[in-house]
C-alpha cells in the first residue's frame, strides 16, 4: 500500500483478495473479513486498508526516508499525511522535519491513528471483534519538527493541518 501512496496522483483505486472467509471453511490467510452464519468481523488487514483509503493524499511530497517518499498532501483538506510502519520488535525514534514549509506556515491539529498488536499472530475474531482496532490521539508539533517514539509492530498515520 505504501507503494501506491508514492503514486497518489495516478492511483485512484486498489483491491484486496481474498476478501471474505467463512470461519469453518477457508483456503488461505490473510483474509479481510471473517464470517459465520450469523456474524462477521473485520480483520487487522481490513483496518490497514481502511486507514489508507480514509487518508489518501492528492500529491506526493518530497519527505523522504532512505531516498523514498513517505508523505502525501491532501490539497482539498490542506492536511499533511505521513504513514509509518514499524515492523521491528523494538520501539523506533521518529523525527519528521518539515523543512520545505515556508516560515509562515503553521502545522496544527496533529492527530495520530495507530494500529498495533503485541502479538503478531493475534487478529480480530468473532469472539473478540475489537481486539485490534485503530486508536486515535492528539499529537503536537514544535514548529516544523515532529518527534515521537513508535512502538514495535505498529502502523501509524500522522496528520497535520497546514495553515
Amino acid at each position: 500500500m505504501t507503494g501506491l501512496e508514492r503514486n497518489a496522483d495516478l492511483v485512484h483505486m486498489a483491491t484486496y483478495a481474498p476478501l471474505f472467509a467463512h470461519v469453518e471453511g477457508w483456503q488461505w490467510r490473510p483474509d479481510m473479513i471473517w464470517f459465520d452464519n450469523l456474524n462477521s468481523v473485520r480483520t487487522v488487514s481490513y483496518y490497514v486498508q481502511q486507514l489508507y483509503a480514509q487518508n489518501k493524499g492528492t500529491n506526493v511530497l518530497p519527505l523522504t526516508m532512505k531516498k523514498k517518499s513517505v508523505t502525501v498532501f491532501d490539497k482539498d483538506k490542506v492536511v499533511l499525511i505521513v504513514m509509518v510502519a514499524n515492523t521491528s520488535n523494538t520501539a523506533q525514534s521518529i523525527s519528521l522535519n518539515f523543512a520545505g514549509l515556508k516560515k509562515q506556515d503553521v502545522l496544527s491539529n496533529g492527530r495520530c491513528i495507530k494500529l498495533r498488536s503485541l502479538d503478531l499472530d493475534k487478529d480480530n475474531t468473532l469472539e473478540q471483534p475489537f481486539a485490534i482496532t485503530p486508536q486515535e490521539t492528539a499529537v503536537s508539533v514544535e514548529g516544523h519538527v515532529f518527534t515521537t517514539e513508535q512502538e514495535p509492530n505498529t502502523f501509524a498515520v500522522y496528520k497535520f493541518t497546514k495553515k
